[in-house]
């Protein structure tokens, strides 16, 4: 008898307090997963209110009017922005295009100040005041590594032409072309009377526009080419 009962009981299923065990530490284990995605998503970083490249792996808070004027004001005076106005007044130097000052020394100088006079005035009538009239959102927002060199190359250049809104949908970037039409107006009350009338205001105006796209690439591919020479950590 004893042996039959033994072997009954060598012949049971597991316990049922075993089974609960097994089912509550497969339930901690989904819990801690998603307390661990939670806290990863917590965890990442959000992009300035005042600066105007958004990285990708960057979250990018929703701005207000106040927020857009600043931005507008302080990317006029960063030193990407010096460094444009150099590489402008340098390259009409040296071709001897407009604004025609002449190509001496003096006139280079009259050209870097033209140069950052025109830059400022189209940031500040882009980000500042029209970015807030067409309720745009001013920012580039970067690919990244995660896209084909093709695909950010496309992208950077026709961001110039489209933009996305402050709900984030996608849209005719108004704001930049009338902020640069703006600023190419404005260039008749400081640009030598050689440039102006309206067939110089456009060409100053077409030529912001290339320079915006010239800009959005650099900005898009400026961190992988300080990563090559050794100047910047990989990411």
């Amino acid at each position: 008898m004893a042996q039959s009962v033994s072997q009954v009981r060598l012949e049971l299923p597991d316990a049922p307090v075993a089974a609960l065990d097994s089912s509550s530490a497969q339930g901690s284990s989904s819990f801690a997963g998603a307390a661990q995605s939670s806290q990863s998503a917590a965890a990442a970083p959000v992009a300035s209110r005042y600066d105007k490249l958004v990285a990708p792996d960057e979250k990018a808070p929703v701005l207000t009017a106040n927020d857009k004027f600043v931005m507008g004001v302080k990317d006029s005076i960063t030193p990407f922005s010096m460094a444009s106005w150099l590489v402008s007044a340098g390259y009409s130097h040296v071709t001897n295009g407009p604004p025609n000052y002449g190509t001496d020394s003096g006139a280079f100088g009259e050209r870097l100040g033209a140069a950052a006079l025109r830059d400022i005035s189209e940031d500040f009538f882009s980000t500042s005041i029209f970015a807030n009239v067409f309720r745009e959102d001013p920012r580039y927002y970067k690919l990244g590594r995660k896209s084909s060199i093709k695909k950010r190359v496309i992208y950077a250049a026709t961001r110039p032409l489209i933009t996305r809104t402050d709900s984030g949908k996608p849209t005719i970037n108004l704001a930049l072309l009338s902020g640069n039409l703006a600023g190419a107006i404005l260039s008749n009350a400081y640009y030598p009377p050689k440039n102006h009338g309206v067939s110089e205001t456009m060409k100053i105006f077409g030529s912001s526009i290339g320079g915006s796209a010239l800009g959005f690439g650099v900005s898009e591919f400026l961190s992988d080419a300080l990563e090559i020479v050794h100047l910047k950590k990989r990411e």
